[in-house]
């Protein structure tokens, strides 16, 4: 059993990850720290902290969960590491690839796990998507979007000195995607615009990628959208592969499915109902930090893998990200 600690009690830590760790048998939630108190205890822990110093001073935390806003990533997750806790950290896990660089440097020094709590990726329907899209011939098209309606300008996603803008909020969501169904291979940036809204964050962003093998995608994320939208597609060869319900938001109470079409035109529609990513995820960890990461058969076969997402596709997705915010920066110069 794992003790985690909590520095931040934010929306994603009180809806989703208190709730995972409390519904783990891998892990309890030893104690919570938030500048507001009362935020620190809405999250039930053992203890709680007005100090975030508290959570690394505690010698019995194993894991160390962050959730501040954007621009407090890169120092807390190397505090963190360096006072010897494993670490889940929020999305984006830092603002550039040169702070991903620095986070797996702590990480190495203090032989320590570090990975970005990019939830979805632990959905089973995702999973499943990634090895259905490696089977995929060259030249397949990818389509991600995730575009949303924000009206919350006080929050820090508004803030561009806090790390705001749909391309650090939403990008590592359909960057990500778009990475994974392509086998992880940085492509080359065709084209990428930028909105730019009064606070000075990008409201949306949009962006053509291709690949040498003939691959391609189109990216979009915005916060202005007049209604949600979000696609995740995948199509080539006379193949589809699509995840049409909330690939990137879906929650546990939802129903939602995968749909495959190969080349001999053969429909397969896949249902996951009541997953909960963010339990899975927080399940995953614990058994990868604890060494339990391994599960073997009566014959001795390996039949199950603990996952959890390593630092060099998060590094892989701030690089991209990067890349497609110089692209737009330079046209508008």
């Amino acid at each position: 059993m794992l003790n985690w600690g909590f520095i931040g009690a934010g929306l994603a830590a009180r809806a989703a990850m208190a709730p995972a760790v409390h519904q783990s048998r891998l892990g309890t939630l030893r104690i919570a720290a938030a500048r507001d108190l009362r935020r620190a205890e809405a999250l039930s822990p053992k203890k709680q902290s007005t100090d975030y110093e508290d959570v690394l001073a505690d010698d019995a935390v194993d894991v160390v969960y962050i959730s501040l806003s954007n621009e407090s990533h890169l120092a807390w997750c190397v505090k963190a590491l360096e006072a010897g806790k494993h670490v889940l950290c929020e999305k984006p896990l830092a603002l550039s690839a040169a702070q991903v660089d620095r986070i797996a440097e702590a990480a190495d020094r203090a032989g320590r796990t570090v990975s970005e709590a990019m939830w979805y990726r632990w959905h089973p329907r995702m999973r499943s998507a990634e090895r259905i899209a490696a089977s995929f011939g060259p030249g397949a098209h990818t389509e991600a979007t995730f575009a949303v309606h924000r009206t919350d300008h006080a929050n820090y996603r508004w803030d561009p000195a806090r790390g705001g803008g749909a391309l650090y909020d939403l990008g590592g969501y359909v960057l990500s995607a778009v990475l994974a169904l392509n086998g992880w291979q940085a492509p080359r940036i065709v084209s990428s615009a930028m909105t730019t809204g009064p606070t000075g964050v990008d409201t949306s962003t949009t962006a053509s990628l291709a690949w040498d093998n003939g691959a391609t995608a189109e990216v979009h994320v915005s916060f202005t959208a007049e209604r949600p939208r979000e696609v995740l597609d995948l199509r080539g060869a006379g193949e589809q592969l699509s995840l049409p319900d909330w690939p990137f938001s879906a929650v546990a109470r939802d129903t939602v499915h995968m749909v495959h079409r190969d080349r001999t035109g053969r429909q397969a529609v896949s249902e996951y109902s009541d997953v909960n990513s963010y339990r899975l995820m927080v399940d995953e960890f614990n058994r990868v930090v604890s060494g339990e990461d391994r599960r073997h058969g009566e014959s001795g076969e390996l039949v199950e893998r603990a996952w959890t997402m390593p630092l060099a596709e998060s590094r892989a997705v701030a690089a991209l990200s990067e890349a497609v915010a110089r692209e737009a920066s330079s046209k508008e110069n």
